[in-house]
């Protein structure tokens, strides 16, 4: 008697129930938490998102404070510490372990400061296109010296003037309809972000899955200290995609087909 006869046969529930327990279970695949850059909001990943949870992930997108849509708590008290404290107590509230961390561009301070706090909850750290902060080191430190000196000497004359965004042309966006859609949501980043120093005593030494993801078409300069750093690094794994900074969203499959290989 095959098995469709054997439960048409009246076996039972628990005949049901034993059949079922012996299937295999779906693999369990690691949540995602992506996490913008500068000027953005978790708003920026809406066209990626939907990918990766297409391939079976949990995906989420954390807005830092005082951006996107919260752009209302902005305020002069806003630095790099409250940024990293949104993604640990976004990972630590969801009950996220295991998780696939992923920052772009400023993002790169965000997260690595991150998983300085969360321990083994993170499993695989991957930068796009972002900063690779040493200890002590601001994001003006890479913005130049003389970008610094304009932005403290703008915020010492007015407390609630913010690093105001750059354009999307400056993204390497040249798609009209994509860059009017960036510029209308983009905000003021807090100027506190850019003068905090990242504090990493133990670093990301003990993540076994550490990747490089550079956005080439064209490249930012901003980001060649940090691109130089990685690939002479063995332990990362790099890799270069022709398309610009904001590849989630003028190459949505591209880096999401490089996201969902990198994590395979």
């Amino acid at each position: 008697m095959n098995r469709r006869n054997m439960v048409a046969g009246g076996l039972g529930l628990a005949a049901l129930a034993g059949d079922a327990a012996a299937q295999p279970s779906a693999p369990r695949r690691a949540p995602i938490v992506l996490v913008h850059g500068a000027w953005h909001g978790g708003w920026c990943w809406s066209r990626i998102k939907p990918r990766l949870e297409a391939a079976g992930h949990a995906v989420t997108t954390p807005t830092l404070t005082g951006l996107g849509e919260r752009r209302h708590l902005m305020s002069r008290s806003v630095v790099l510490d409250t940024h990293i404290q949104d993604v640990v107590q976004h990972i630590e509230n969801e009950e996220l372990n295991d998780v696939v961390l992923v920052g772009h561009s400023y993002g790169g301070f965000v997260v690595t400061g991150a998983v300085e706090l969360l321990g083994t909850r993170v499993s695989h750290l991957i930068l796009l296109d972002a900063f690779f902060p040493l200890d002590g080191e601001t994001v003006n430190k890479y913005a130049g010296e003389q970008s610094t000196i304009e932005r403290n000497a703008k915020a010492v004359v007015d407390p609630n003037w913010n690093i105001p965004p750059l354009t999307a042309a400056d993204f390497g966006v040249t798609d009209k309809a994509d860059a009017a859609w960036l510029d209308s949501r983009m905000s003021a980043q807090p100027f506190g972000t850019y003068a905090q120093p990242i504090r990493l005593p133990k670093g990301v030494g003990h993540l076994a899955r550490r990747s490089y993801i550079s956005c080439d078409d064209p490249g930012m300069v901003f980001f060649d200290e940090t691109r130089n750093r990685i690939k002479a690094d063995a332990s990362w794994r790099y890799v270069g995609l022709k398309a610009p900074h904001d590849a989630m969203v003028t190459h949505p499959q591209l880096l999401s087909d490089t996201l969902l290989q990198l994590i395979a």
